[in-house]
């Protein structure tokens, strides 16, 4: 039976602390920041547990987070449609096994209006400042609009791909084409008959270079360190399959548990490097033969790391689109730009008349880490100082009352961000129940049970191969530290989540 706290109104309007002057404060009980997977995942299990006095802000101008922000050709999920989705909502008819963008996007709009909470969200809302105030137990919110919110808790949910790290270098200012990055794309801008420069090889660009490169003139791809692409099985779904999940949803629900348990070997395979090489390795390079011919060529797109040091992509038309005659790949970083085009580290010039910078996104630090202040008044930025450490991803020690979704090593080897979202929110909403039911003001995971949580997991990354000894990867901290992965079964991670034990907290 949910644990509800006494009836209470659902919005209350309340003089500001005296710090904020006198623009009035909405107090809510939960406010969560972001309204992709995490954060609606977080919004409806809290629903489920009678907690409805939310509020979700995103600064997106439509619901889904990264799938309403992120636009660029050929975005698609790189994990199977099945598993990227949310357990506590299913969709019968995926049109493909990998979804694309807009299909995603649509889902996680149907997911707010399915549930109702659509009325709690406010779009085009950037949150500016967020601090715990110890005097009265609430976190005080201010939003870039000049909006002021108080909460009893706070869930941070932005999503581990935020910002567009747009780089700078020499000479960009004079440039005369156009510049933009993958994250920002410009749709306004015709690329055919252009000759254009990609940089980088990551996720992004292996999406958004095959589908461009038929329409440009020339194309100049600039790869510093090629990573591993393995084959990609993405198929049209058959319409006989979604109408029999439609009319048995829990044989999909059973197809999709099968799937994620299907993953749990990946696992022990990424803990041996041996194994990991012997079973991989031979994927990605009959991915490189079957598209390039010139031996030379493939060589030097054949990576000089382990597959899962860097992220593993996967794609059936990256090496196709590079073997074509109006592509020419450089092995080369940027160096600087001229009025008229790149110039590589080598010296190497290239007359371009596009440049998109396909260089990812701040994982690394997001800029809610510097708008997060705790209870010394520190941002999470300066608390963590580029070694980030969090309890089961989320609990973070001097931030009381305050979940982080999809935080530091909450990402499991064998599941999708869906799931561990979902998962996540389950323990959230177990918690704020449980502050509510009685009546606790503050509540703060002890720093004893983030240090021996983050030593249990340190032995088990030493075993992997994200090391900062073997290559150079997102994935690692400022120190060095795989800070990406939780190195344990699904079934485990599951089963922690699904318990929220307050001996691990400090309660008054």
């Amino acid at each position: 039976m949910p644990i509800r706290k006494p009836a209470a109104p659902a919005r209350k309007k309340s003089s500001r602390p005296k710090h904020a002057a006198t623009a009035p404060v909405t107090a809510v009980d939960v406010l969560i920041i972001g309204a992709g997977p995490s954060g609606l995942s977080a919004c409806i299990k809290l629903q489920e547990q009678g907690v409805t006095d939310t509020v979700i802000l995103d600064r997106a101008s439509r619901i889904g987070g990264t799938w309403a922000v992120n636009d660029y050709p050929g975005l698609r999920c790189d994990v199977p449609s099945e598993m990227y989705s949310l357990g506590f909502a299913p969709k019968p008819d995926w049109s493909r096994s990998y979804a694309p963008q807009a299909e995603i996007r649509d889902y996680l709009e149907d997911v707010a209006k399915r549930f109702g909470i659509v009325d709690r969200i406010r779009l085009g809302t950037e949150v500016t400042d967020a601090r715990w105030d110890d005097k009265a137990q609430r976190w005080q919110v201010s939003t870039a609009s000049g909006g002021h919110y108080s909460a009893r808790v706070l869930v941070a949910a932005p999503g581990y791909i935020g910002e567009a790290q747009m780089p700078t270098f020499p000479g960009q200012e004079r440039f005369q084409g156009t510049i933009f990055h993958s994250g920002m794309w410009n749709h306004g801008h015709d690329l055919r008959g252009e000759r254009v420069a990609v940089i980088g090889c990551g996720a992004s660009a292996i999406q958004f270079l095959p589908v461009i490169q038929p329409l440009v003139k020339e194309l100049v791809s600039l790869q510093r360190t090629p990573t591993w692409v393995l084959p990609k099985p993405d198929f049209a779904m058959p319409k006989a399959v979604s109408a029999l999940f439609r009319r048995a949803p829990g044989l999909q629900k059973l197809v999709r548990e099968a799937a994620l348990m299907s993953m749990e070997p990946a696992l022990p395979l990424f803990m041996n490097e041996r194994w990991l090489r012997a079973v991989t390795h031979p994927l990605g390079l009959f991915n490189i033969r079957r598209s390039i011919r010139d031996p030379e060529l493939r060589r030097r797109l054949t990576p000089d790391h382990v597959l899962g040091c860097k992220r593993p992509l996967f794609s059936n038309d990256w090496y196709d689109a590079l073997a074509q005659p109006n592509v020419k790949v450089v092995f080369q970083g940027l160096s600087h730009l001229t009025e008229t085009g790149i110039v590589t580290e080598d010296g190497s010039e290239f007359p371009v008349d596009t440049v998109i910078f396909g260089t990812g996104y701040a994982v690394a630090e997001p800029a809610i880490y510097r708008v997060l202040k705790g209870a010394d008044g520190r941002s999470l930025s300066a608390h963590w100082q580029g070694r980030p450490r969090a309890y089961q991803g989320m609990a973070i020690h001097g931030f009381p009352n305050m979940f982080l979704m999809l935080g530091p090593n909450s990402h499991s080897v064998q599941g999708s961000v869906m799931w561990t979202s979902e998962h996540q929110a389950d323990y959230i909403a177990s918690a704020v129940t449980t502050i509510f039911g009685a009546g606790m003001g503050r509540l703060e995971v002890r720093e004893e049970v983030v240090k021996a949580f983050n030593q249990a997991i340190d032995r088990r990354l030493g075993r992997m191969p994200i090391r900062a000894d073997i290559c150079s990867t997102y994935y690692l901290d400022r120190g060095g530290r795989n800070q990406f992965v939780w190195p344990e079964f699904g079934v485990n991670i599951k089963r922690r989540l699904q318990h929220f034990a307050l001996a691990d907290y400090q309660v008054q």
